[in-house]
């Protein structure tokens, strides 16, 4: 494991639910320190009550407490940014911004030499200004392919932000793939699992469900993770129309970009739970009987590697999913399906099955993946790129 180290760490939002970032470094603070900056943005927010909740957030961060400690060993800066991405006024004002206030806070946590760790490209304006030791881009989502994002300015911003690097990680092989300019290497290290937080639905009766789930009818075809335009809503509201005896339900924040999301939930056996904390979610999967992960087949989600994969076949759910690239390899343990028909028949197929039975061979495939290794392999290679850096020519 990395120790003894200085991270300036450029990813989403702290307070947002875990994402591989997240995972990432909350092992890695502790035995080293951590500064986590949260986003400014790569896309201009429109006039609808996410973005605007999402700006009044900062803003409380930024005046009230811009820096603080979220973990022993990791601190969090809300910067203030002007919120005209890709405008080239405003794109120099936010660099200037974002200089200051992280330097600022490098200063006030005497951080000297840091890693710049970034897992967006927004970052690369500052990549060899901050003294750092070495530079890594980390490279979860393709977001030159996000709808609203200004799609050119954030290749441009990638290819520079490669080139300058000393070391380029993804979370998937296309990704790597697509992200390989100049020939660059870039070293593919897939997501990983909180296993033993997972597994905990494997011993869950039904007296420890959540309540509102647990009054639902079944059987229970479940989906958790943020429902966005990624997600093929029309797909499910098929299904649902198809088959009026099951119960889907959905666990998630709604984003305001998803489409279809009112037809789909005026459907009488959708049921949307709404987002719940990370601690609570095995017990959701556990009331599932069969686990969905129903994306579009686009050039977006063909580099995703979906991190509810790993939590569903952890907690011991039988899963259904799109013909995704990251998600191929499992296909000993998921059926795949590209139509609704496709995914009433596997769905039918797998609610035969004794769900106890097969709970544990799901939950060990996975076994081997957990944060904890994923974070290991990720310092071997933090640590050969240091050593190659650090080598007097």
């Amino acid at each position: 494991m990395l120790s003894g180290l200085d991270i300036v760490c450029f990813a989403t939002d702290w307070d947002q639910d875990p994402l591989s970032k997240h995972h990432i470094m909350r092992r890695l603070a502790g035995p080293n320190r951590v500064l986590w900056v949260d986003s400014i943005g790569l896309r201009r927010p429109a006039l609808r009550a996410g973005d605007a909740a999402r700006a009044a957030r900062k803003l409380r961060a930024f005046w009230g407490s811009r820096l603080r400690e979220a973990l022993p060993g990791l601190h969090v800066l809300s910067p203030l940014a002007l919120p005209y991405h890709g405008n080239p006024a405003a794109d120099a004002v936010n660099r200037m911004l974002l200089s200051r206030q992280v330097r600022a806070a490098l200063r006030g946590l005497g951080m000297r030499r840091p890693v710049l760790w970034t897992f967006l490209p927004s970052a690369e304006p500052l990549a060899g200004s901050l003294g750092e030791r070495l530079v890594v881009y980390h490279i979860t989502d393709d977001f030159t392919r996000f709808a609203g994002h200004p799609a050119e300015n954030i290749e441009r911003m990638e290819r520079r932000l490669v080139a300058r690097a000393d070391l380029v990680i993804a979370s998937a092989r296309r990704l790597a793939q697509t992200k390989a300019y100049g020939g660059k290497t870039v070293h593919v290290v897939g997501h990983g699992v909180e296993h033993a937080h997972f597994a905990r639905a494997l011993a869950m009766g039904r007296g420890q469900l959540p309540p509102d789930i647990a009054a639902l009818p079944r059987p229970l075809i479940g989906f958790h993770g943020e429902i966005n335009d990624w997600i093929d809503t029309g797909l499910l509201a098929g299904l649902a129309r198809a088959r009026p005896q099951w119960t889907l339900a959905l666990v998630g924040r709604i984003a305001a970009e998803a489409g279809g999301v009112d037809r789909l939930l005026g459907l009488p056996n959708v049921r949307w739970l709404g987002q719940k904390p990370f601690a609570e979610l095995p017990g959701y999967c556990a009331a599932f009987d069969v686990a969905l992960i129903p994306m579009k087949l686009n050039e977006l989600t063909r580099s995703v590697n979906p991190l509810k994969l790993r939590e569903y076949l952890a907690a011991g759910v039988p899963v259904v999913s799109a013909p995704l690239p990251e998600v191929g390899p499992y296909g000993d343990v998921v059926r795949f399906a590209a139509t609704a028909q496709d995914y009433i028949t596997a769905i039918e197929e797998l609610l035969q099955q004794d769900r106890a039975a097969i709970a544990p061979t799901l939950s060990a495939r996975v076994a081997g993946e957990s944060w904890d290794a994923r974070t290991a392999e990720i310092g071997r290679l933090v640590e050969a790129a240091l050593a190659r850096k650090e080598i007097p020519q």
